[in-house]
């Protein structure tokens, strides 16, 4: 059944830099950033296979290292996975060995996330295939274009965070 409410929606700010009357989804922000993400996680993704490593748990595993996290929950947080998405991921890392699960000496109900020896080279060793794969997409790009782009999406993720998150604001 379709919502009634769907006849009401309009365009809330027709001054805005995209209007219906000539809107195209391949123009809009959102699919190529869609797109260039895909592509960037398909060659990683690529370089990361010997070593049975994906760029989900890649990505995971440097903001364990680099966000300092050290709960399931810390995780979900910053990488805005749920909880049971983070379960699944944990598992499959302490199923390689890459992390170890440790009860907190100070409180018994806190479960620590630390990386084991072999972890600890991954975090070290898997960022040169991320260079790798980032300096090969950017090569047509100058150093003040990559300057330029980064700026813009850290605005566009500082918007969104403000929409998504009025009461922090």
């Amino acid at each position: 059944m379709i919502p009634m409410d769907i006849l009401d929606l309009a365009v809330e700010n027709p001054d805005g830099p995209y209007n219906l009357a000539d809107y195209q989804q391949n123009e809009s922000i959102g699919y190529l950033l869609k797109r260039c993400y895909g592509f960037l996680t398909a060659a990683i993704d690529k370089q990361l296979a010997p070593y049975d490593l994906t760029h989900p748990q890649f990505a995971f595993l440097m903001t364990l290292k680099q966000k300092n996290c050290s709960t399931a929950a810390e995780l979900a947080r910053e990488t805005n996975l749920d909880t049971g998405a983070t379960t699944r991921m944990l598992d499959r890392l302490e199923a390689k060995e890459i992390i170890i699960r440790k009860r907190s000496l100070e409180d018994r109900r806190v479960i620590k996330i630390v990386l084991s020896d072999y972890g600890k080279l991954v975090v070290e060793k898997m960022p040169i295939i991320a260079i790798n794969a980032l300096n090969q997409h950017l090569q047509n790009f100058d150093a003040d274009e990559i300057s330029t782009l980064k700026r813009l999406l850290k605005k566009l993720i500082n918007d969104a965070d403000a929409i998504a998150n009025p009461e922090e604001k």
